[in-house]
């Protein structure tokens, strides 16, 4: 039998006929490992198993946003799936042989309307995952920026440097790439990391040039004045 009392916190306040009413709308599915989900909007209860969700950008890179397990429950609503392909696609991925509860989305917005706490439930989930695809864009949109301001550095590079070092304040760098000085920062930290540069009081030294230059993208350094 189907152990949705473990995913539903509110399972013990239904009623019988209530929760028959539940059973009723769930149909269960088997995956082997490595397969995709076909994103249909609804609800999915890991009964055995796991999804990743995946948040995949243009350029093909993807990062991991949650995993759902044993349990776990994930809900595509209409909305989210809208809200999330505005700035990625996100893809489920069955990361071992699973079975899968699965309430179409119009079974659900009937339930939820009817059932005690499955709308607080809903809203629980959502807000989750929300917060998990928010973290995941804000967390690439970082890397990009450490790669625009890879891309300044080079352009700046003929022009600024005396040697190798480049004479610029963070508050200059900041008002360059749009972003506030702590961005900066935060950012010149993750070059430096990377080996790229060395930093010291309004200057930014460049000590691996072509490494550089591929993390921006390919853009050639200018080694001209003018």
């Amino acid at each position: 039998m189907v152990s949705l009392y473990r995913a539903f916190p509110f399972w013990d306040s239904l009623s019988e006929l209530q929760q028959e009413k539940v059973l009723d709308y769930t149909m269960i599915r088997e995956y082997e490992a490595g397969v995709y989900l076909e994103k249909q909007p609804g609800l999915y209860v890991v009964n055995d198993g796991s999804i990743l969700a995946y948040s995949a950008h243009e350029s093909g890179r993807r990062r991991v946003i949650f995993i759902a397990g044993w349990m776990q429950a994930l809900l595509l609503t209409p909305t989210f799936l809208a809200d999330v392909t505005t700035v990625d696609t996100l893809e489920l991925y069955v990361r071992e042989s699973s079975e899968i509860c699965f309430i179409p989305y119009a079974g659900w917005n009937e339930l939820e309307q009817e059932l005690p706490g499955a709308y607080a439930f809903t809203k629980d989930i959502l807000s989750r995952q929300m917060n998990a695809m928010l973290f995941s864009i804000n967390a690439r949109m970082e890397k990009d920026i450490s790669r625009r301001l890879a891309m300044v550095l080079l352009r700046l590079y003929g022009k600024l440097k005396e040697g190798n070092t480049i004479r610029i304040s963070h508050e200059e760098l900041a008002e360059i790439v749009g972003v506030a000085r702590e961005v900066v920062t935060r950012n010149v930290a993750v070059l430096k990391e990377k080996g790229f540069v060395e930093t010291g009081r309004e200057k930014i030294r460049v000590t691996d040039l072509e490494q550089l230059t591929e993390y921006a993208g390919g853009v050639i350094a200018n080694d001209t004045e003018g």
